[in-house]
């Protein structure tokens, strides 16, 4: 399956939890209906809590968004439907309630699975 990853930046003049919930139970609803291509979507909020992984815990960024994708014509759809579909154009009018406008960064990745968990 191909990846793409999106790195996204909350609103800071709302509150996270309000943030999140308008994510969670309304954007993605939408982008499901209007992004069916989507194989798999997954959004990874960090844990601004925590700051035994490293000192300076700032970052740039809220949230890591997964998408999968079956196959590379459904990738390129979902690129181009983004760049210049009204779907891509009704997706960034809707974030604008809840994201940081213009920090959202995307990336193609190549993933590599490890197939046990085991150490080594």
């Amino acid at each position: 399956m191909l990846k793409v990853i999106a790195l996204m930046r909350l609103r800071r003049d709302i509150l996270r939890e309000n943030a999140k919930k308008i994510y969670e139970e309304e954007h993605v609803p939408l982008v499901m209906q209007l992004m069916p291509m989507i194989r798999d979507y997954r959004r990874n909020y960090l844990d601004l809590g925590v700051s035994e992984i490293q000192e300076d815990h700032h970052s740039d960024f809220d949230v890591i968004t997964e998408l999968w994708f079956a196959q590379e014509e459904d990738r390129n759809s979902f690129l181009n439907r983004m760049r210049s579909g009204d779907e891509g154009r009704r997706l960034r009018k809707d974030s604008q309630r809840f994201l940081q406008a213009g920090t959202t960064r995307m990336f193609l990745v190549q993933e590599s699975i490890t197939k046990s968990a085991t150490r080594y």
